[in-house]
Formats: C-alpha cells, structure tokens, sequence
C-alpha cells in the first residue's frame, strides 16, 4: 500500500511536466518534415504550441437556436410595431397642435410675444406665423 501511495505523488508530480512538454519541428537535409521534443543543435527549429485547448461549451441544436432567433426577432418586430405606433401617435398631436397655433396666429391681430407680456409688431408677428406654417409642413406632411 505505502508503494502505490508513492507512486501515485510520483506520477501526480510528473503530470505538469507531461503537460508543459515543448515539441519542435523543422525540415530535414531531404526535405523531410522533423518533429521532436528535443531540437538538433544544428538546425533552425521552430518551437509549436501543442498545449490543449479548453473544449467549447456544448451548444444548442441548430433547432432551438434557430427558433431562438426567431422568437427573438418577433420580440424585436413587436417592438418595432409599437415604436412606430407610438411615434405616430406622436405625429399626429404635434400636427394638431401646430395647426392650432397657427390658426391662432392668423386670427388674431393683437399677439403677445412667447414669454413676454409685450404685444409683436406687424414683423414679428409675420414670422410667428411663417414659422407656424413651417411647423405644419413639418408635422402634418404624409
């Protein structure tokens, strides 16, 4: 029993050398292509990296991921839908507020100025109202 635990450390302490071993690789005088763990001292060898690569987490079948993907892109199309909904919603009452306020704008002779308690010359009221129309040209073209 002592023997096999000592050999068990032996071969547990040996594992990391197996892992780490270096293997070179280089063409011989016939053309021949060369592995070793040991390089000739003569000759150009190149060092290759051969440690094992971590195996790649276990996919889904195609299937769940092509249904996934779909699932997903009727989640972004709803959403889609209600963006658009939402933004014409919006639309539609920025239309109807600034046809009102140039119908106000028109309508009225005595204006008073945006944040002010002064009424607007002839020319300051001409530009409210062109720009009222360029609102609407804005809002409430199709």
């Amino acid at each position: 029993m002592k023997s096999f635990l000592v050999w068990t450390i032996l071969a547990a302490s040996l594992m990391p050398a197996l892992a780490a071993a270096e293997v070179y690789t280089w063409t011989d005088a016939n053309g021949n292509k060369v592995y070793s763990d040991q390089p000739p001292p003569s000759v150009n060898a190149r060092r290759m990296n051969v440690r094992a690569q971590p195996a790649p987490p276990a996919s889904a079948p195609q299937t769940e991921k092509k249904a996934e993907k779909k699932t997903d892109n009727k989640a972004v199309a709803s959403d889609n839908a209600a963006i658009t909904a939402a933004n014409a919603k919006i639309k539609e009452q920025n239309c109807k507020s600034a046809q009102t306020n140039l119908s106000t704008l028109q309508l009225n002779g005595r204006i008073r100025m945006p944040g002010s308690t002064a009424l607007a010359t002839d020319a300051q009221r001409n530009e409210l109202i062109r720009q009222a129309q360029k609102d609407v040209q804005t809002w409430c073209a199709k």
